[in-house]
């Protein structure tokens, strides 16, 4: 495995609070700090109970805050879920712009090692809120639309990358990158199942596989 030996740029600033309260009043301080206790106890409740049970009791329960303040914010559950696939979408789509040149040695593997543990963080945080997001993008086209382009961004970048290095024959650089991103979300997905850490290892790991198979590393 080869060692990272190029500095590491500075993570991206985390994305201010998505959606807007439900009065469409602007916030000032404290609601904006009111508004990201309701949104960070909503990821809670969604992780215990998933999207479909969680009613907004368990969420205002959580924060710490009451119904009213609750209804201050957001129309209902769904407009919480909008704010917060909007919140997600903004910190993955800043992954589009995250990936530099990808060489195939240690200072390209320490690149592509800076861009899988963004991903890894970004999807760690909001976990919750990808599941109820898939449960959902079938039956509503606003939030298939916005899924799609998260996601495609992010594959779009890669295979950009991809490209630039000149992959081994039979390797296109579109769909492989769709595979990639689709194995990082399968592997993160496995491992919160089985109770493993997703470590610096495990993305050390991933990064080698990537990084040998299409960039030459």
């Amino acid at each position: 495995m080869q060692p990272a030996t190029a500095p590491r740029r500075a993570r991206p600033a985390k994305a201010a609070v998505a959606g807007e309260p439900a009065s469409k009043r602007a916030l000032r301080t404290q609601g904006r700090k009111t508004m990201r206790k309701l949104l960070d106890a909503a990821m809670v409740v969604f992780a215990r109970r998933g999207y479909h049970a969680a009613r907004v009791d368990d969420i205002v329960k959580v924060a710490r805050t009451s119904h009213g303040t609750f209804y201050l914010y957001f129309s209902n559950k769904e407009d919480l879920l909008r704010a917060l696939v909007a919140e997600a979408g903004e910190v993955v789509g800043a992954l589009d712009s995250a990936l530099g040149t990808v060489t195939p040695d240690a200072e390209g593997w320490a690149e592509l090692r800076q861009w899988m543990g963004q991903f890894s963080e970004a999807w760690q945080r909001y976990a919750p809120v990808l599941r109820a997001w898939t449960d959902l993008v079938m039956s509503d086209t606003e939030l298939s639309a916005q899924a799609h382009a998260a996601a495609g961004g992010v594959a779009r970048s890669l295979a950009m990358r991809i490209a630039e290095s000149g992959p081994p024959a039979g390797i296109d650089p579109n769909a492989a990158a769709e595979a990639v991103v689709a194995m990082i979300d399968r592997f993160h997905q496995l491992r919160q199942f089985s109770g493993e850490p997703i470590d610096e290892d495990a993305l050390d790991t991933l990064t080698t596989m990537v990084h040998r198979a299409l960039f030459a590393g």
